[in-house]
């Protein structure tokens, strides 16, 4: 090997663990010029476009290097992580195990196996691969995070904190860790020890967009009734889908049958109480995400998560206007535009092609509201049509976002 070869793979190496893929890429490259057969710097190459998101690139590169040296284990691990990155799952799969069948008792293999399988969502089997990580490598501070990780997913907490103290005591600097005890916090409620977990994950890791997400969330926490919806969203999502739906339409059910009897105390509080909550739920989100914009910590928030909340603002102060200076019949308008903030302030919530369809309904029931609100204000004949596809549209958007 040459002293230039040397020195440019050196460089890609020293680049690559300062987390500077790119300029990595550029050096191995160089070093592939001499050697273009040289398993181990096509590996590199392929973890520098990994780590740049360029999983096309990076699966195909992986491959070139199983061809050179099918005996070269790092390999196996390079295109299992570009696999797993594209969520080809069973394709990740099956290289890992490829790669164990050549190491046996390597930790980091049984490791990356147990996070493709849970993204397999096979996490009993994970919890198998993580206990042989563990008993290849027992001093692996990260093996015991995944396994925190891994039994907060099957809802044991005790289990998983006892593994998330043991991956501190190993390592007190493990990001990893730091953001599953602020996980743990956050199913039980958050608070303060939430927040302050998530603020280490985040000194430790600053570019983590979980331990990010997970501070904004454990922020919101201070507020208990927060928590509290927290806790019942979590608990939810733990349901089959038909038990959920059931539980999302009960408010609804409850109040029609309970209507035969408003006229009683009991039933007026218990209507009103109802009303309350399921008001609650659309409104504490974006209401606690206007909070963090006021704040120090707005720059927690995604871009999605500010889109949202200025969305949800717009149309609340829509709503209010309409409330306060027009006629009656802008409450019909301001009853609309409340519903189209509640559905756009929790859109950020959404997966992202739910969460365009919002964005765009959002835009179109803008200028359907401005359109309604001139149309009263003139006492144009259409104006009823206009506030009618207002309010239907809302309640389609806030349905549409629920079973979303």
């Amino acid at each position: 090997m040459s002293e230039v070869v040397q020195t440019a793979l050196q460089r890609g190496v020293a680049l690559l663990d300062l987390g500077r893929a790119r300029e990595a890429e550029t050096h191995l490259r160089t070093a592939l010029t001499t050697d273009p057969g040289d398993p181990m710097t096509i590996t590199l190459l392929a973890d520098a476009m990994r780590r740049q998101q360029r999983y096309d690139e990076a699966v195909e590169t992986g491959r070139s290097a199983l061809a050179a040296d099918p005996g070269y284990v790092p390999a196996y691990s390079v295109l299992t992580a570009s696999l797993a990155g594209q969520e080809r799952y069973p394709e990740a799969h099956d290289v890992i195990r490829r790669g164990l069948a050549l190491a046996p008792e390597a930790a980091a293999l049984h490791l990356q196996e147990a996070g493709v399988l849970l993204g397999l969502e096979r996490d009993t089997e994970a919890l198998a691969s993580i206990d042989r990580a563990v008993r290849f490598d027992p001093e692996n501070a990260e093996a015991h995070a995944v396994r925190a990780a891994t039994h907060v997913r099957l809802r044991r907490y005790d289990e998983a904190t006892a593994a998330v103290d043991e991956a501190l005591r190993l390592d007190p600097e493990n990001a990893e860790a730091h953001r599953v005890r602020g996980v743990i916090a956050l199913h039980r409620g958050g608070g303060k020890e939430a927040v302050a977990a998530h603020r280490a994950a985040l000194r430790l890791d600053p570019n983590d967009s979980y331990s990010r997400d997970g501070l904004s969330t454990a922020l919101k926490t201070r507020n208990p009734l927060y928590g509290w919806l927290l806790r019942f969203g979590l608990w939810l999502d733990t349901l089959p889908k038909g038990v959920r739906i059931a539980v999302l339409l009960a408010p609804f059910v409850l109040t029609r049958v309970l209507r035969p009897y408003e006229d009683q105390a009991w039933a007026t509080v218990l209507i009103v109480v109802v009303a309350a909550l399921a008001l609650l739920s659309w409104t504490l989100e974006p209401l606690m995400n206007c909070v963090l914009l006021l704040g120090r910590d707005r720059h927690l928030l995604t871009r999605d998560a500010k889109r949202a909340t200025y969305g949800f603002l717009v149309f609340a102060v829509a709503a209010v206007a309409c409330v306060v200076t027009g006629p009656a019949q802008l409450t019909a308008v301001a009853f609309g535009f409340g519903l189209w903030a509640m559905a756009t302030g929790t859109a950020h919530l959404l997966d992202p092609g739910p969460r365009k369809v919002v964005g765009i309904g959002a835009a179109a029931a803008a200028l359907v509201g401005a359109m309604a609100v001139a149309a009263v204000l003139v006492a144009a004949p259409g104006a009823t049509v206009a506030v009618a596809v207002l309010l239907l549209t809302g309640v389609a958007a806030l349905w549409f976002s629920a079973f979303s």
